[in-house]
Order: structure tokens, then sequence, then C-alpha cells
């Protein structure tokens, strides 16, 4: 089916895909010139609810798949997409709307940028934060990713994830929490160059979305109770998996350095620009990628 996406203007389409880009997981999604797609679980938007007749058993349904194109001429996306059940229609729609962040307001970000210290030329025009599919997902990518670079933390995953899929091939989608909780069960370790303790943390984390969903502040704050999840990492959660507009990643190293560089010129005062202090911390992002 197709449908369509209207997105609020301005719209910085190169900053999203150069983002999403970045962080693409192989043969879960794709990034081209003008367009981003992926698989996905659309169990995940039914609960404990069957798929009219089918298993909800993740393992028993192929994945769902979307490709969103960008439109710049009629500001919108085209959604191409396959689900095994029409009615969650409306339900994935917004979760892609999330991931591509189409829909804020740009003069209210712009303004709050303003007053937390940031020049007019220091800006990105129609800047976007875009999300992880679920917070699930960005809870694991948080979790891989700490002390290492982006794309450290993608090759790991990659190579991980990759594993994972060859069992299942009609599964393409990032796996569900007791699929990452099996395979941490008996996982290799040259799969996962990182310290047992973390992997423990993953293996924790995993076991703790089996039972409680990611879906609010408060689910996602207990997350600190599990050792090895710190502020960063939910904090990560709540920005890229919630896409809470207000949160601020004070320990990112990243924006640590890009706050000592401003701080050189006209200091960045993130707290000035509450309630849209997350896009502070993705204008940063974007200064230290440029």
């Amino acid at each position: 089916m197709t449908e369509f996406l209207n997105v609020t203007q301005p719209y910085n389409w190169t900053m999203v895909q150069a983002f999403l880009y970045r962080r693409a997981i192989a043969g879960i999604e794709t990034c081209e010139a003008m367009s981003y797609s992926r698989y996905f679980d659309e169990t995940e938007f039914y609960g404990q609810q069957s798929l009219k007749g089918l298993s909800t058993d993740s393992v028993t349904l192929s994945s769902s798949w979307f490709k969103a194109t960008y439109q710049p001429q009629q500001q919108r996306f085209q959604i191409e997409l396959r689900l095994h059940d029409p009615d969650c229609r409306q339900a994935v729609l917004a979760n892609i709307a999330r991931v591509l962040d189409a829909h804020q307001s740009m003069p209210m970000i712009e303004q709050a940028l303003l007053d937390a210290g940031f020049t007019l030329a220091d800006v990105t025009p129609g800047i976007r934060l875009p999300a992880t599919w679920s917070p699930f997902e960005a809870l694991i990518r948080a979790i891989v990713g700490q002390q290492i670079s982006v794309t450290g933390a993608v090759n790991i995953l990659n190579k991980w994830i990759g594993s994972i899929r060859v069992a299942t091939p009609n599964i393409k989608h990032f796996p569900v929490p007791r699929e990452l909780a099996e395979a941490l069960s008996h996982v290799d370790t040259p799969i996962l160059p990182m310290p047992k303790a973390r992997q423990q943390t993953l293996l924790a984390a995993s076991q703790y979305a089996q039972d409680q969903v990611l879906s609010s502040q408060d689910s996602i704050n207990a997350l600190l109770d599990i050792k090895g999840i710190g502020p960063w990492t939910v904090n990560y959660v709540l920005m890229r998996g919630l896409s809470a507009p207000d949160v601020f990643l004070h320990n990112d190293l990243v924006v640590k350095n890009q706050l000592a560089r401003f701080a050189l010129v006209s200091p960045i005062r993130p707290a000035l620009a509450a309630p849209w202090q997350s896009y502070v911390c993705i204008q940063l992002w974007e200064h230290a990628n440029t």
C-alpha cells in the first residue's frame, strides 16, 4: 500500500538522511539519496492481540517493511508499506513520522536554540531529531555504543545482529528482547568485542524488556537499577527511543567537547532551550560532524 506523510517546513532531509545513514544496520535499514527504508516487527503494534488469525509469535511472521521517499516539492514523504494486517497502518505511520521527526514546529525549535546561545549562523536550518524505531533498539544501541564511536558501535551491531538473523532468514527486523536474550545466553565473545560486564548488561536489559514494555519515562528510568546502565544510557533512550524533546546528554563526550569549543566564543546554556533541550544536543552533534 502507498500512503503520504506531510512534513512541516523547513525540513532538512540532507541532515536526517546523513544521520540515519551513519547508524544504519545492514540488512535492516537502507538509506538512499532520497529515501529511508527498514524492516520491522509488526506485532509490537498489537501487544497480545492477534493479527486477524495470524500468530503473534514473531518467529512465524516474516518482517514487515516500509520505504519513505522524500518529495521536497510536495513537502511530504511517499510511504510504501508492506504489512500483514492493514489495521496497524495508522500506528506504523505515526512511528515513521516520529523516526523522521516530520511534524515538529521549526520556528519554536529555532528560537529555543537561539535562546540557548547559538547564533543564527550556528543553527542548522530545518534541523530534526531522527529517532530509533523503538526504545528497546535505542537501549541496545546505547549499551553497545558506550565509550566507543558511532562507527565502532554500528560495526559491532552489523556483525552481531547479522549472526542472529542468519538462523531466521524470514526475520529481517531488529531482534526483539526474547531473541537477543537467547542469543546472549550463548554469545561468542569474538562477535561482541566488549567487556564481559557489558555483555551481562545487554542480557539483563533484554530480559527486563521482555517483561516491561519500554513505553514511558518511568519504565525507562527504572533501567538505572540494572548494573552497567547509567544516566547517559537512560537519557539516550528517552531522547532517541521515545523522542522526548527536552533531554540533554550532559555526559556525552561529543557534547562536552562541543560545549567547550563554543565556550571559547559564546557559551551555550542548554537549560535556556527548555522544553527543547534535545535539539541543543542534536545541534552540537551536527557541529561535530561538519
